[in-house]
């Protein structure tokens, strides 16, 4: 069964994250770019594997930082609604 927290993570990824998402995009277009380009430089180099491999942290840091940050908005939200 689906825990509370991971039912209301899904929740949020699917009907919000876009809201908040729109107000960096010009920023974050900018650095998937910087990171597509980087990428690029370390095949370029015959580092395939290492670029792979650093793709894959990234996206598993940024995943845990997504989660991180939807904790302590939902913290932060429930202690609000204490006041």
């Amino acid at each position: 069964m689906e825990s509370l927290f991971d039912a209301l993570y899904s929740f949020a990824l699917e009907n919000r994250f876009d809201f908040y998402a729109l107000r960096d995009a010009e920023e974050r277009q900018e650095n998937e770019t910087m990171a597509r380009r980087a990428k690029e430089e370390l095949i370029a180099r015959g580092m395939d594997n290492a670029a792979g491999r650093l793709e894959d942290c990234l996206s598993t840091l940024t995943l845990l930082d997504r989660r991180a940050a939807f904790g302590a908005g939902l913290s932060m939200g429930l202690e609000l609604g204490r006041l």
